[in-house]
């Protein structure tokens, strides 16, 4: 993949600049948002590892000048968004207090890893992982915990800008945080627009919820987890899809189906054909079912993803169903 060698300037927003990689049809490459303010500079999320974190600061280069990042914020855990943590040494790494506390059910990079390289590649999640994280490199990952911890609201300055953090989880993930500085928010995982996105914690009422929070600032630009900036139109169009699956995962829910005839039932009606990866769809009805019985969700990261890459395997033979 082309990776962006400059950042890109949110218009209209002194000292707001994203890494934005191509994200479509894939896993893994989420923005970071940078914030230059004065002799200062913070950044919302960090990539998946040493090569992409090297190669975003690199690109920032020529507006980072002097300055050292000294303020890092992840808005969740998930290694996509903090795995580059440890590239700034003696930066304030921010997040919220349950995200934090949810460390310890994340996988490392290091079971990464060894998954890409010891899984059959013959079998459903190593034929998946491989395709979709074989590009990374997990051991030049690694978790770096955060420094501070907030729950609700948490207030800091960039130089002479503000910045605001608003916790919105459980949605995406467990700890889920939203970033505002003026009239630009980063939304993190919560708002997904391009692809089906992948869901780990939820109800989707909680998503649903954490989006409204995001309309309810009145922002003029968002930066999405993944995927290019966006405005309050889109993400208008993204909580109505969120209310679709909502209602259909409930629909066949109350019919007695099971998540993958569920699944398969969804995407024979031909919905949202525009999105891409619609196995991971998998993940979010396996979630919402524990939901609507009234259980929590018990099965680990590592079983979701199998269970969206068996369903992606299986319809290879199946050409009706659209494979990513």
């Amino acid at each position: 993949m082309d990776l962006p060698r400059q950042l890109t300037p949110i218009p209209n927003a002194t000292g707001l600049h994203v890494w934005m990689p191509p994200g479509g049809g894939s896993w893994g490459y989420a923005n970071c948002l940078w914030i230059i303010s004065g002799d200062e500079a913070a950044i919302i999320d960090t990539p998946y590892d040493g090569p992409l974190t090297g190669a975003m600061i690199r690109a920032a280069r020529p507006v980072l000048g002097s300055r050292r990042v000294t303020t890092v914020v992840n808005t969740h855990a998930n290694g996509d968004h903090s795995w580059g943590n440890h590239l700034f040494p003696g930066a304030n790494i921010i997040t919220t207090r349950t995200g934090s506390e949810h460390l310890a059910h994340e996988p490392t990079p290091q079971e990464m890893h060894r998954l890409l390289n010891d899984t059959p590649s013959d079998g459903a999640l190593g034929w998946y992982i491989r395709r979709h994280f074989g590009v990374f490199d997990f051991l030049s990952a690694r978790v770096t915990p955060p420094t501070s911890t907030f729950s609700g609201h948490h207030t800091f300055t960039v130089g002479e800008t503000e910045v605001e953090l608003i916790e919105v989880g459980p949605a995406h993930h467990a700890g889920d945080l939203i970033v505002k500085v003026g009239d630009v928010v980063c939304a993190g995982d919560v708002f997904f627009p391009e692809d089906h996105p992948p869901h780990w914690s939820g109800p989707l009422q909680n998503i649903i919820d954490a989006n409204e929070t995001i309309l309810g600032l009145s922002p003029r630009v968002i930066v999405p987890g993944h995927g290019g900036l966006k405005g309050p139109g889109d993400l208008s169009e993204h909580i109505d899809y969120l209310r679709t699956m909502q209602s259909e995962i409930r629909l066949r829910f109350e019919k007695g189906l099971s998540a993958r005839e569920a699944m398969d039932d969804i995407f024979r009606r031909g919905l949202y054909p525009q999105l891409g990866l619609p196995e991971r769809l998998m993940i979010v009805i396996a979630l919402e079912y524990s939901h609507l019985r009234g259980t929590s969700p018990d099965n680990t990261v590592i079983e979701l993803a199998h269970s969206a890459a068996q369903w992606a395997f299986d319809q290879r033979t199946e050409p009706q169903l659209p494979v990513a």
